[in-house]
């Protein structure tokens, strides 16, 4: 059960990752242009890498 909501907390990550890329022409994409979203969007990103690979590598013993 554990490694399951790790995976998913990491695929989560990625998925945030990927919609926040800039589009080809460089330009935000709309929920970013926000000044509070370019601080809190980087952080959220990371609390889930972070949770779910602690639960991966704690789910593995």
């Amino acid at each position: 059960m554990g490694l399951a909501i790790g995976l998913a907390m990491l695929v989560i990550a990625v998925v945030l990752i990927y919609v926040g890329l800039p589009d080809r022409q460089g330009g935000s994409p709309r929920f970013l242009r926000f000044e509070a979203a370019s601080i809190l969007y980087p952080p959220l990103i990371l609390v889930f890498i972070a949770i779910g690979t602690a639960q991966v590598v704690f789910s593995l013993d």
